[in-house]
């Protein structure tokens, strides 16, 4: 019972991840000047949102990439255990539980690296920092309120 807990402990980590991060780099504003200094990021004077959002991007991939290595970590370990598990039914259910979280987790972080590099790619294409990505036409009440059928 306490491997499905710690499962869940471990996925709902992920989520208020992606709860938190998510929001906050869809709302980077642009940077001018040798602002990026205070962030410790190099920058020459002219950077703007996507250099801020292509770091955060890479930390985070970064931190996935982490995560699936110790899962297959994980995968190899719940192998070898089973393996030396001689046929004594706690060890081999041990052993199955372990290939079976890592392989949930290999499969959850994966789709959350395929998330993070569509909102980056999305908050990337849209400039970031909260900017519309359309224009609405330039009307008034007047013609707000007109049906066309009249």
């Amino acid at each position: 019972m306490t491997r499905i807990i710690q499962s869940v402990v471990f996925v709902s980590i992920f989520m208020i991840m992606a709860l938190v991060v998510f929001p906050v780099a869809a709302q980077i504003q642009p940077i001018s000047g040798s602002e990026c200094g205070e962030f410790g990021i190099p920058c020459s004077g002219n950077d703007d949102t996507s250099s801020m959002i292509y770091y955060l991007s890479t930390i985070i991939n970064i931190f996935l990439g982490l995560a699936g290595l110790i899962a297959a970590i994980f995968l190899i370990m719940g192998g070898i255990r089973y393996i030396t598990s001689r046929g004594e039914e706690e060890e081999t259910k041990k052993a199955k539980n372990t290939i079976l979280f890592a392989i949930i987790g290999l499969i959850i972080i994966g789709l959350s690296a395929v998330i993070v590099n569509f909102v980056v790619g999305a908050v990337q294409s849209s400039g970031g920092g909260g900017e519309q990505i359309y224009d609405l036409p330039n009307m008034n009440n007047e013609e707000l309120n007109r049906s066309p059928y009249v």
